[in-house]
């Protein structure tokens, strides 16, 4: 066989095993699942009010659902598309009463094939058939603003753009829904949305009331709209809280990476210009000021950044909180960061109780603070318990990314503290909740370090006499020897 030959049988081999491969592959694709969602309910009214306001957009939904199936039904379904779902930091549900009541919402699994998270509401007690419901959805979204343009002079207004849908999102048909979207002043650029049926009022788009939506209803909502004032992300959160009962304290230590997310600058920053320009600094989106709150009665505040200690900065207690207003030593601007980290001392019986009947300290103290206007893409809490306690119990009341539990040895530790470690990713205001922490600690434990101490310096004190007594003189040897060899 000739090498021309040779050849030609390679490359026709080569070509089969590629044709091969590339069935294989078509013929072997990941199988879409569906998740059939039973259609027990329709939405007889529905309204929806969208703020965007803040950084952070909030969802309040308002729905009265009608049973129309056969039997009693106690399970409602809410679904959010793909592509909003990464938005979503926190999602509750109630009845809408004269009093609110919780309900339970929780994923029911991810329906590839349409692409959609579904969420099941679990009712108090089954609704029966031809029956109403008067239900409430809050959804809270971070990162859904977008500046456009998306950079602009240093000293001009800001602009957002907002997406959405004119609908609610629901696997159920409804009959009669109405969309309010609010924004933080009536200056609105542009809008779309709504087929005709939208009015503008003041800072509101209204859109309704819209009849008869079929299930999975869509019509894009855009919204270009002024916006002042920075939108504060915090890319990194670190709390540290270290618990003594010697002390009756409560260390707190919290250290911040702080991001603008509004418009950037279209040019370099000029620092005569940002002088000329303080009048108006309140009507551009730089961030010259944060004010944070801290607990009623806080003491010994510090505040510190990477260069050191910044006396552009002011402490107070009033009578329902304690005040800690700081600035950063330059304007931050759209995309530019800031880190910091700060401390202070508050009574541990603000936080502590003990209750006799079961011998457990009751330790409360919130997840993050100072979330309401901000949106916290990571949050680590540590908390580091006094040493000698035991039989610690968690009760975290929201749903954590990550949770550690271990040991943290600070100066005389025999046996270390009880260290917890808690993580989160998108924290909003919702989940500035308290973490229950229990645990038990016996009285005689305060004496641990004590004696510890006590028992280091009197070791260290034996042993100094023991050396004072030893001889380490070289000529005092010398000397002896030679008396006895005379």
């Amino acid at each position: 066989m000739s090498r021309l030959s040779k050849r030609l049988w390679i490359n026709i081999v080569l070509a089969l095993c590629w044709v091969g491969i590339v069935m294989s592959s078509t013929t072997t694709q990941v199988a879409k699942t569906t998740i059939p969602i039973p259609n027990h309910f329709q939405n007889v009214k529905v309204l929806r009010v969208l703020d965007a306001r803040n950084h952070i957009v909030q969802e309040e939904i308002g729905i009265r659902a009608k049973n129309i199936a056969e039997t009693p039904v106690s399970e409602y379904y809410y679904t959010i598309p793909a592509s909003i779902e990464q938005h979503v930091a926190s999602i509750t549900a109630f009845l809408r009463k004269q009093q609110k009541i919780s309900l339970t919402i929780e994923k029911a699994g991810f329906d590839s094939e349409k692409e959609i998270q579904l969420y099941k509401v679990i009712l108090d007690q089954p609704l029966q058939p031809q029956e109403d419901i008067r239900l409430g959805i809050h959804i809270s979204y971070t990162h859904v603003l977008k500046p456009l343009p998306a950079k602009i002079p240093q000293v001009a207004r800001q602009l957002l753009l907002y997406r959405g849908n004119v609908y609610l999102y629901s696997p159920y048909a409804s009959k009669e829904m109405k969309t309010t979207l609010q924004v933080p002043t009536a200056l609105i650029v542009s809008f779309t949305g709504g087929d005709g049926l939208v009015q503008q009022k003041g800072n509101k788009l209204v859109y309704g009331p819209l009849n008869d939506l079929e299930p999975y209803a869509y019509h894009e909502l855009q919204c270009h709209f002024e916006s002042l004032g920075p939108l504060i992300t915090v890319t990194n959160l670190e709390r540290d809280l270290q618990v003594s009962h010697w002390g009756n304290n409560l260390a707190v230590e919290e250290h911040y990476t702080v991001r603008n997310d509004g418009a950037g600058l279209d040019d370099n920053f000029n620092r005569a210009q940002y002088m000329r320009s303080a009048p108006v600094h309140g009507s551009t989106n730089m961030l010259k000021e944060i004010s944070l709150e801290l607990p009623v009665g806080a003491s010994d505040a510090y505040f510190r950044d990477e260069i050191g200690n910044v006396s552009t900065s002011h402490f107070r207690n009033e009578r329902t909180r304690s005040l800690l207003e700081i600035k950063p030593r330059y304007p931050v601007f759209g995309g530019w960061t800031y880190n910091w980290y700060h401390g202070y001392n508050v009574k541990l019986r603000s936080f502590l109780r003990y209750q006799k009947s079961t011998g457990d300290y009751i330790l409360n103290v919130n997840f993050v603070d100072n979330a309401k206007n901000m949106a916290i893409d990571k949050a680590r809490v540590r908390i580091v318990l006094p040493e000698g306690a035991t039989d610690v119990k968690i009760y975290p009341n929201m749903d954590l990314d990550y949770v550690q539990e271990g040991k943290h040895f600070t100066n005389f530790d025999s046996t270390g503290r009880y260290e917890i470690i808690l993580e989160k990713k998108n924290v909003v205001y919702e989940h500035q909740k308290p973490i229950q922490i229990t645990y038990k600690y016996p009285t005689y434990r305060l004496l641990q370090k004590p004696l510890v101490v006590s028992a280091s310096l009197l070791s260290l004190f034996v042993l100094s006499i023991i050396v004072s007594k030893l001889p380490f003189s070289i000529n005092d040897t010398k000397q002896k020897s030679n008396l006895k060899k005379e």
